[in-house]
């Protein structure tokens, strides 16, 4: 992936042409997308519920990441990250 602008630009693309699914009534939220690996080019995908993230989705990133970046027949791995939420452990608050 050539710059952070060109697969920020190629994210809000994807995302308003096809936006993730709602899995059990809640939509998943795709963050960011990285370059990890060069040789086969692996991406990772940070989103709010990778476990939730349908296969054909998935899919559907690869190839569109194929079709823009012009890496026809190239395989790409994709692997889901899910970022650690800092108020996960904590206690609510009683008034």
């Amino acid at each position: 992936m050539p710059n952070f602008e060109a697969s920020k630009a190629w994210l809000e693309g994807i995302l308003t042409h096809h936006p993730p699914p709602a899995v059990a009534g809640r939509r998943l939220k795709i963050k960011y997308v990285t370059q990890a690996k060069t040789r086969p080019p692996g991406f990772v995908v940070s989103c709010s519920r990778p476990d939730a993230m349908p296969q054909s989705y998935v899919r559907y990133l690869s190839n569109s990441l194929r079709e823009a970046f012009d890496m026809p027949g190239v395989p790409i791995r994709i692997a889901l990250r899910t970022s650690e939420n800092p108020f996960a452990g904590r206690a609510k608050k009683r008034r």
